[in-house]
């Protein structure tokens, strides 16, 4: 099934130029523009709008684009199928992840995958949960590690449960009140009243990110807008600052080493996530995108 004309005019789409397009596509500029030249006069009609320095679908071409998009989607969609009847255990799985606890999972799960499927290879994208599910609503990848909080769900979405993970408040084991987390506050998370930290400076996580809207809340709920310190992309960094006792700060539990200089608490209401795997309803998937979401959940829940 010989679909690359279409896959052609998605990319000029996609790169929003001829040249980028065909740069991308390893073809010459004068060979993509006489391919959708072509079909412009089989259609009878403009497909972009060419302007200075892009190429935008005119209504005509918005018709065309989506509905090569369904046919690229269906062509995936059974080569998948046939693929999995035929068990040749062969082909790309388009996975996102998160590039710190995404990126350690993946790295422990992988030997054994690629024991059971050495041909099988992988396509990666690293990113944030928002962008993830984008990324997945596009049909960039067909699955992320995800999260979700709560019932906020994307509708087109299928949230498969691995884990459930709470959120923690990680404050510096020289810090005046951290007594008040008694022993082994690593595993049983005591309640912390936020309000006595009124005056402390924080270390938040970036606005991009989903533990951010939930520490918002918290703060909401607390009463007060924190003092912060600055705003980071990477969890790591955040309790690295803890470690280095600098500030307090809220970051999952899954982050949690019961060694470091960190006492760790809850405050109320608790908040948590649920760890997931996120694909499309009702999409397919093959026996080797079923044992990679298998070894992801084993390995959330510790069973790995």
């Amino acid at each position: 099934m010989d679909l690359r004309q279409i896959e052609n005019i998605i990319a000029i789409e996609t790169a929003q130029s001829i040249s980028k397009a065909a740069e991308k596509l390893f073809l010459t500029q004068s060979a993509l523009n006489q391919q959708l030249l072509k079909l412009e006069r089989e259609l009878g009609t403009q497909l972009f709008e060419r302007r200075k320095h892009s190429m935008i679908p005119t209504y005509a071409g918005r018709i065309y684009l989506n509905t090569a998009r369904q046919m690229l989607d269906m062509k995936q969609e059974t080569y998948k199928i046939i693929h999995d009847i035929a068990e040749e255990n062969a082909g790309e799985i388009a996975v996102a992840y998160t590039p710190e606890r995404g990126s350690a999972m993946f790295s422990q799960i992988y030997p054994i995958f690629h024991e059971k499927y050495p041909n099988i290879t992988f396509r990666i994208r690293e990113a944030r949960v928002k962008t993830m599910e984008q990324l997945v609503l596009q049909k960039e990848v067909t699955m992320a590690c995800s999260t979700y909080a709560g019932d906020l769900k994307h509708p087109e979405l299928e949230y498969l449960d691995m884990c459930e993970e709470l959120i923690v408040l990680g404050m510096p084991k020289n810090h005046p009140l951290s007594y008040l987390a008694g022993e082994e506050s690593w595993k049983i998370f005591p309640e912390f009243d936020l309000r006595l930290l009124r005056n402390e400076h924080f270390i938040l996580s970036s606005r991009t990110t989903r533990i951010r809207e939930m520490t918002d809340q918290i703060f909401e709920q607390a009463g007060f807008r924190p003092k912060v310190l600055f705003e980071s992309t990477s969890t790591s960094t955040v309790i690295n600052m803890v470690k280095k006792q600098i500030c307090p700060a809220f970051f999952p539990q899954s982050y949690v080493e019961p060694d470091a200089p960190v006492v760790y608490f809850t405050v109320p209401p608790k908040e948590s996530w649920m760890r997931c795997i996120t694909i499309l309803k009702g999409c397919y998937l093959t026996k080797p995108e079923k044992y990679f979401i298998k070894l992801a959940t084993l390995a959330s829940r510790g069973k790995l």
